[in-house]
């Protein structure tokens, strides 16, 4: 039954190696999609910015049709002026010259100010492209690393598999059925060692006639609290073992 045990022990370690390796292996694929959003989102930010620069050239076509259309009005006037001669006319003639030159100015000074938003908007959007390639040539060294971790680890499970399907053939079937029942509804935990009479996968004591028979090694037992397949290991030969080796 120590033989068991301790195999059942082994078998357990194994399952926990094999749990981190299949993490590595499902995780690969999610860090290369968080790359991909990631560059998704500044590839959307740099189309967001595209569409606000041609928004803002169209304003500043607006505008600058606008003034021409001003000035020409303008222009007409003042030739109005040459052959007016009413003074009344004359001065409302002048005055409407005054407001179409005021209202020019304002149209010209919106020019400028796009002119200042899409010299801002187009060094934002040159930035934001060198970015981009930035994050492309990361992601690509990324992906690769990424996929080589993946196809390591995969190769990694494919062994340790194979060692615990080995392993597995040395248990009894009752108990390495318990064994695969506990883990299950232990989170992972089935085996547990006992220290100071306390379970370590409860941390519950165990009575203590159960921690003195535990000791012998001779069956199979089961915590009373968490029902978890419990053992005892002798430190004293473990450090002697070690030492040994």
């Amino acid at each position: 039954m120590i033989k068991q045990i301790e195999m059942l022990v082994k078998i357990q370690e194994k399952d926990q190696a094999l749990d981190q390796l299949k993490g590595q292996i499902l995780a690969g694929p999610e860090r290369i999609k968080e790359s991909q959003e990631e560059i998704e989102r500044v590839e959307q930010d740099l189309e967001s910015d595209k569409n606000r620069i041609q928004e803002c050239r169209k304003v500043q076509r607006e505008y600058e049709s606008a003034v021409e259309d001003c000035a020409e009005r303008i222009r007409k006037s003042k030739a109005r002026l040459l052959t007016i001669k009413n003074n009344k006319e004359y001065q409302a003639v002048l005055k409407e010259i005054e407001g179409t030159e005021g209202a020019n100015a304002e149209k010209e000074d919106e020019i400028l100010a796009c002119m200042e938003e899409l010299e801002s908007l187009k060094q934002a959007f040159q930035d934001k492209q060198n970015s981009l390639l930035a994050v492309k040539a990361r992601f690509e060294q990324e992906a690769k690393a990424i996929q080589a971790e993946v196809r390591q680890a995969q190769d990694a499970f494919s062994e340790q598999e194979k060692q615990r399907g080995n392993m597995a053939k040395t248990i009894d079937a009752k108990i390495l059925a318990r064994y695969e029942l506990l883990k299950t509804g232990g989170g992972g935990l089935a085996v547990a060692l006992v220290e100071n009479a306390t379970c370590s996968g409860c941390h519950m004591s165990i009575p203590p006639q159960m921690y003195n028979e535990l000791q012998r090694r001779d069956s199979l037992r089961f915590c009373p609290n968490c029902e978890r397949i419990i053992y005892w290991k002798n430190r004293d030969v473990a450090e002697e073992k070690h030492v040994s080796e």
